[in-house]
């Protein structure tokens, strides 16, 4: 399996923060959620991370990086062998919440689930305003704190803790 950091690691990070590791967390299952997580992170930054997969397409994961460095002065460039620490923790923020709420990584949209329309008499209707995925998804917000020295500033996309993806237009 590739994911990001181990299994100790995990739990050395999740007891260093105050929180539990239940007993039933056996090795298989956080590198389970490990995977989930590394897959996850890579879904939602890959697209506005610096840099470029070292390996190209065919790499299991999309760290390490080619070009990598991050937005911060000081700069810090990247080896192409290179795993940032910010990487590691972030999945292990997303597999702690995979592991103890399972699915919260990966809740399906379906638009129309989230629509409401209430009729009061001949002429009232409301509407909900969660139109798009990025509405009803996971928001991480220390997450979104460790990715953010790392994100492309120049890049098609950025990221909002609250909002979801956001675009140029």
């Amino acid at each position: 399996m590739a994911f990001y950091g181990t299994s100790a690691g995990f739990i050395t990070y999740t007891e260093a923060r105050g929180k539990t590791v239940l007993a039933a967390w056996v090795t298989a299952v956080i590198e389970a959620a490990l995977l989930l997580s590394s897959e996850w992170l890579d879904d939602q930054y890959n697209l506005v991370w610096t840099g470029f997969p070292t390996d190209g397409f065919t790499q299991a994961r999309k760290w390490p990086r080619t070009a990598a460095s991050t937005n911060r002065y000081p700069s810090h460039v990247f080896l192409n062998t290179d795993i940032p620490d910010n990487v590691v923790k972030a999945v292990y923020e997303a597999a702690f919440r995979e592991l103890t709420e399972p699915g919260v990584l990966r809740k399906d949209f379906t638009s129309s689930k989230y629509t409401k329309v209430s009729i009061s008499g001949a002429m009232s209707v409301e509407y909900d305003n969660s139109l798009t995925a990025s509405n009803v998804q996971v928001q991480i917000p220390v997450i979104y704190s460790l990715m953010q020295p790392l994100l492309d500033e120049t890049s098609q996309g950025d990221f909002s803790p609250y909002s979801g993806g956001l675009s140029r237009v």
